[in-house]
């Protein structure tokens, strides 16, 4: 049983963090805009640009320092300019897809939203730790995401690398 508990908090430990995190970029991006917009008289579009683009800068940040930690050999700056990167494709997901159910269904707005952003969340999720910050070289030497080993048996987690939360759960 206690294995079983190990072996979830590791699997999902990463995701769980890569989702705080956003959630807190949420937070920035609503106190930034408001700041923008109702204080300092922005035009929204404008506000909404700039808070977007400081919550992506504080996402990226606490991902690289807390949820992938030290797994990556890029630079700070080839990580930032991927995460930002990839951040924009999310935004073209949510907008699209928010458009889309607007548009053709019935679905409340903000549960559109939801649905959407969700989406965003799972493209930003996968292709942030399959590129951002992705290793070269597994950690005994095989290709990240050899199929040869077992993805939770062996200590890789589920993007082919060691979660940092192992050391902290087996210590």
């Amino acid at each position: 049983m206690r294995t079983t508990i190990r072996l979830i908090v590791y699997r999902f430990a990463r995701p769980l963090r890569f989702g705080v995190v956003g959630l807190s970029g949420m937070v920035v991006n609503s106190a930034i805009l408001w700041a923008l917009v109702r204080e300092l008289h922005l035009a929204v579009l404008l506000g909404s640009l700039l808070a977007t683009e400081v919550a992506i800068l504080s996402n990226f940040l606490l991902n690289d320092r807390w949820t992938f930690r030290g797994v990556s050999e890029r630079s700070l700056m080839q990580r930032m300019l991927r995460f930002n990167g990839v951040a924009l494709g999310g935004l073209a997901i949510t907008a699209g897809m928010l458009t889309a159910l607007a548009s053709y269904t019935h679905l409340h707005l903000l549960i559109a939203n939801g649905l959407a952003v969700g989406a965003a969340t799972g493209w930003n999720y996968v292709v942030n730790s399959r590129w951002t910050w992705r290793q070269g070289i597994g950690e005994r030497g095989q290709a990240i995401g050899d199929s040869t080993r077992p993805a939770l048996i062996d200590g890789s987690s589920v993007v082919g690398r060691r979660s940092s939360v192992v050391e902290e759960v087996t210590a």
